[in-house]
């Protein structure tokens, strides 16, 4: 009898625990008007205002190479591959947000294809030296393909060994197809710009630049973020917007542990390096983790409401890379003989993989 009435109240307890619990979730689980305003301030503050930035350093690079070009000097060739580094930070802060235009426009691959085709590219550069090709904007983006254009191809014309190159040392050839390829990089960061917030909300420069090309851009993605579960949304629901959120943070994380850390390390070979020319690499992943930590944070309330625990993970887990990408003493083409931090890189990176996936489970339901 004692032990019958011990019972019951072991299970009275676990059910009002139980009990507690459900209205606990029910508590603090964000209303659909609170998870519409979060998609929003992602949409809006971290989407949109990274391409707005992104478009409008790829316009100064354009015309820090085309006053190079005009007028060349050892000074004007630093000062257009300082160009190129603030357009190419903004582009790696972008690519937790890789889903949408970035792929289906085709955007990310004809910005940043890696690696870059050196034998067909020199073979280009050797024709147009020799007056058997003409080159401009419209040439590079209707006839050549991603890895002969993009980040990578201005970045070879500007840097050796990390340092801009000597103007001296640029031919007419290479400085025509830098002028071409960064205009085209211009006209590509400000279409991503339009396919997000609306061809409305250009400046009139940026609007300009896609007027001169023909580029047409389709209705603004963000709204479909936003209005996630209405019509006239791709999205069925909220968690299907959060969920596609979360992915793109756990794609660009997979792909620093599989590829940009994890491809060089296995392999030992400097030239797997991307962003070889500048020795940027570690620059771009710690870009790409800050990335995914702004649109992570964006959406973070959402899986706290669900489980505090997974949310703090997440959160620990961004800084723990952060850390392990600081601990490297040279540029990742240089330090592959380091396995402790290579090692180190790549555990971080999986360990946060991990992190977000639990939190796009909480999300998604």
């Amino acid at each position: 009898m004692k032990i019958e009435s011990k019972k019951n109240s072991l299970l009275q307890k676990l059910a009002l625990s139980l009990g507690s619990a459900a209205f606990a979730a029910a508590a603090f689980a964000q209303t659909p008007a609170e998870v519409e305003s979060a998609l929003a301030d992602y949409a809006d503050n971290v989407v949109v205002a990274t391409y707005s930035k992104m478009g409008a350093a790829a316009v100064k690079l354009d015309k820090a190479v085309e006053s190079l070009k005009k007028d060349p000097s050892d000074a004007k060739v630093a000062e257009a591959a300082g160009r190129w580094k603030e357009v190419r930070k903004q582009w790696e802060l972008s690519e937790s947000f890789l889903f949408g235009p970035a792929a289906f426009a085709s955007l990310d691959p004809k910005l940043d294809s890696w690696p870059l085709d050196r034998v067909q590219l020199d073979a280009v550069l050797a024709q147009i030296d020799s007056g058997k090709l003409e080159i401009d904007a419209g040439y590079v983006r209707d006839y050549l393909g991603a890895a002969l254009r993009g980040f990578h191809a201005v970045e070879y014309l500007l840097y050796r060994d990390g340092k801009p190159r000597k103007a001296s040392d640029i031919t007419k050839g290479q400085m025509a197809y830098l002028a071409a390829a960064s205009r085209v990089i211009a006209e590509d960061c400000i279409a991503l710009e339009a396919w997000w917030a609306g061809s409305g909300a250009l400046s009139e420069e940026k609007a300009k630049y896609l007027e001169e090309a023909e580029i047409e851009v389709g209705k603004p993605y963000a709204a479909e973020i936003k209005k996630a579960g209405k019509s006239g949304s791709r999205y069925g629901s909220q968690a299907e917007a959060l969920e596609e959120i979360v992915q793109g943070c756990v794609d660009i994380v997979t792909e620093l542990a599989e590829s940009k850390i994890g491809g060089p390390a296995k392999s030992g070979d400097p030239k797997e390096c991307e962003s070889l020319y500048s020795l940027t690499s570690l620059e771009d992943c710690r870009d790409n983790i800050l990335s995914v930590r702004a649109s992570y944070e964006k959406i973070s309330p959402v899986a706290a409401a669900k489980s505090p625990d997974a949310d703090a993970k997440v959160k620990a887990s961004i800084e723990k890379v952060l850390g392990a990408l600081d601990a490297f003493k040279k540029p990742l083409s240089r330090s592959l003989g380091d396995k402790d931090a290579l090692n180190a890189a790549i555990s971080a990176c999986e360990e946060l993989s991990e992190a977000l996936a639990k939190a796009q489970e909480l999300v998604s339901k």
